[in-house]
This record gives structure tokens, sequence and C-alpha cells, in this order.
């Protein structure tokens, strides 16, 4: 029977403490918080990284310190040693920037990565170097890779942005008169993003014309 504070996931950590390989050493476990690998320890709840980062490289100099991630993949479980360090808020936001991981969202990376702009990095695989393209976009080589293996934008964002195909569909279906349910048929759209998209353009139901028009002459 494990005494208290030598369960399973703290014997994994100090096993590890001496790991020497560059590939990253990815949290085994299943307990995870926005990628990042938990685990308990004599009664209190730690990040993994920041527990193995005190295992092997000591006290963090003061408690505003976080254990940053060389690699840039600490949101996928990394807690190689050798990756780990203790740097400041500010230092690891610019390490963050450095790698593309600094915003994250649903649909992956934010910043300066957009689906157009992951697709272009996609068909660029076996055309140019990960680092050239990696350049070529101004993001890290880690965040190339990550998309070319589908970790991040590998699905197209749920919010499926409007074309202008479908804004001159929209428009003639109002102009033809039809109701606005019939409409969001007509455009493929659900009815609240076609009321949505016609305050955006500004159309009005009754002509599809731009409703900030100037009023005849009386």
């Amino acid at each position: 029977m494990s005494k208290p504070g030598e369960g399973k996931t703290y014997k994994w950590l100090v096993a590890h403490v001496g790991y020497q390989d560059d590939w990253c050493l990815m949290w085994p476990f299943k307990a995870k918080l926005h990628g990042y690998g938990q685990m308990g320890y004599l009664g209190k709840n730690y990040y993994a990284h920041r527990f193995m980062c005190e295992l092997a490289h000591g006290a963090p100099p003061s408690p505003l310190h976080e254990a940053a991630h060389s690699c840039g993949r600490g949101h996928e479980g990394c807690v190689n040693p050798r990756h780990l360090s203790w740097k400041t808020k500010s230092e690891n936001l610019l390490d963050c920037r450095q790698h593309g991981t600094q915003v994250r969202s649903k649909y992956g990376l934010g910043g300066r990565i957009n689906a157009e702009i992951a697709q272009q990095i996609r068909d660029l695989k076996g055309v140019k170097l990960q680092r050239e393209i990696a350049d070529q976009f101004n993001v890290s080589e880690s965040t190339v890779s990550d998309i070319w293996l589908g970790r991040t934008w590998s699905r197209e964002p749920k919010l499926k942005v409007w074309t202008a195909e479908e804004d001159a569909k929209l428009r003639d279906a109002l102009q033809q008169g039809h109701p606005l349910r019939v409409v969001a048929e007509m455009v493929g759209r659900k009815f609240e993003s076609v009321t949505m998209r016609m305050y955006r353009i500004g159309l009005n139901a009754q002509s599809g014309h731009h409703a900030c028009k100037s009023r005849p002459n009386s």
C-alpha cells in the first residue's frame, strides 16, 4: 500500500526526473486541465509540469515564477524536465508568442493563425522545409508541425464566414419578397444567422436593398 504522498503519479514523476531524451515526455495519466497534466500530492492538487520543474530544478525563485516550456507543447502535457525552467510571467508569455501558442481557443491557435493560413501551411508540406514555412508565417516550427500532424486546426471552425455568393443569394431572396424563414432555407443558413447578417450589411426584409437610403423628395 502506498504511503501518503507516494501515489503512482508522484512515483512516475520521480522516476523521470533524470529523463535525458530531447523528445517531449508526455503526461500518461488522464487527469488534465486544458491539456496540462494534474496530480494530487499530500492532499493538494498540482500541475504536473510545475511539480516536475521543482523536482528537477529546485523551488521557484518566487511564488510568481511559472514553469515554462521551451518546446511549446505544455498544453499537450509535456513534462520533460529538460524542457522546463522557471520564468517570470512576461518571459513565459514571450515564449508563448514565439511558439505561436499565446492564444488558444476551441478553434485551435489564435493570434496570427486562422483557418486560411493553416490550410496554406498544410498545402506547403513537402514543398518547403518546416523552418522555411515557420519563417514565412512568423510562427514556430512546432506550430507548423502541429498543423501538419492535425494536432491543431484539424477541423474547420464552427463559425462559417459569409461569402460574397451567400450575400448575393440573401439579397436576391429578399428582393423576391420571400419570408425570412424561407430566405434562410434558400441561403442554407439558420434564421438567426440570416437576420444578423441582414443587420450587419444594412439590408431590410422588404426589398433587400440597403436600409440606409436617402428619403425621396416630398
